[in-house]
Parts: structure tokens; C-alpha cells; sequence
């Protein structure tokens, strides 16, 4: 198994990202909050967790992975704005100056999970996780809604082959 890069250096004396077996142990009210459902049974889930002081921890972030064929998925993106509101204000400074918690689960899942795989897709509808999504190295297809990063060089043929693919998904 490939190691996730180091965190953030500026981020590590109050955050930890990690994957952990029960996403919905962590983060499902989160989850409902933004998207109205429990997330995922299924896959693989990666949180953030935040350290208020030193007896506080809180789940902050939120991504769900999950594999099919030789492409990777992931949906499920989510910060909770309550936690970040009680970290101190330089602490969020140094959150968002590290491009924000979201962006660093993406890259955590990446490093983690990019053995064996051709890419990985997104589907995002909302502008401001498409923003992180592609700061983190993502880039747009032709559908409005899918992203995706391509692990290696495949050939254009099996870039559009791959994409149709994740088309036929739907959101996920």
C-alpha cells in the first residue's frame, strides 16, 4: 500500500486526515446536512479531523472512494463550517492558506488509492468544491458535472472510453 503525502506541515499540529472503516460512525450528520441522506455504506472513507484543544476532536471533512473497473470515484465532498468556525482565527487562516480541508482529503485519497488505477472521476455540483476539486488536480470533461485526474498517460481513445464510462454512472 502506497502512503499518503504528509499533511500540510502548517496543518499537522491540529489536523489528521485518515481513512477510517465507518464513515457514517463519523459523519453522518454532516453528510445529512448537506446532501439530505446518510453517506455511504460502501467504499472507502476518508475524514479530516480537526483538534479544537486537548480534549476536542472533531470530524471536520469528509470524502467518499470507491472503485469499479480500473477507475477510482469520489463523491461525498463536505467541510463542516460549524467546526471550522471554532477553530481560532489564525488557525483557520492556516486552513484555508493550505487550500482548505477538503483539498487535502482529495490529496490524501489520491497518493492512498492511485495504485492500479487509470483515474479517478469526480461529480460535483456545487462551484465553490469544484474550485478545490481542481486545485487539487482534477480537470473538467466535457459534461458539466464530471472531473477527472488522470493517474497515468492513457491514450485519448481510452480517455474517452474511461470518461463514457463514468458517464453511465450518473452522480455519484
Amino acid at each position: 500500500m502506497t502512503l499518503p503525502p504528509p499533511l500540510h506541515e502548517a496543518l499537522r499540529d491540529f489536523v489528521c486526515v485518515t481513512e477510517v472503516e465507518n464513515g457514517r460512525f463519523f459523519v453522518t450528520e454532516l453528510f445529512q446536512r448537506k446532501f439530505g441522506h446518510a453517506p455511504p455504506a460502501f467504499g472507502r472513507h476518508i475524514v479530516a479531523f480537526v483538534r479544537i484543544d486537548s480534549t476536542h476532536l472533531y470530524a471536520a471533512s469528509y470524502l467518499h472512494f470507491w472503485q469499479k473497473d480500473t477507475y477510482g470515484l469520489i463523491g461525498g465532498g463536505c467541510t463542516d463550517g460549524t467546526v471550522l468556525r471554532r477553530l481560532s482565527p489564525e488557525r483557520l487562516a492556516t486552513v484555508n492558506a493550505a487550500g482548505g480541508l477538503l483539498r487535502q482529503t482529495l490529496l490524501y485519497g489520491f497518493e492512498r488509492f492511485a495504485p492500479g488505477l487509470e483515474a479517478f472521476f469526480g461529480h460535483c455540483g456545487d462551484a465553490r468544491a469544484k474550485e478545490v476539486d481542481l486545485a487539487a488536480g482534477f480537470l473538467e470533461t466535457h459534461d458539466q458535472h464530471l472531473l477527472v485526474r488522470w493517474v497515468g498517460t492513457p491514450t485519448p481513445e481510452r480517455q474517452a472510453t474511461l470518461i463514457n464510462e463514468a458517464l453511465t454512472m450518473g452522480a455519484f
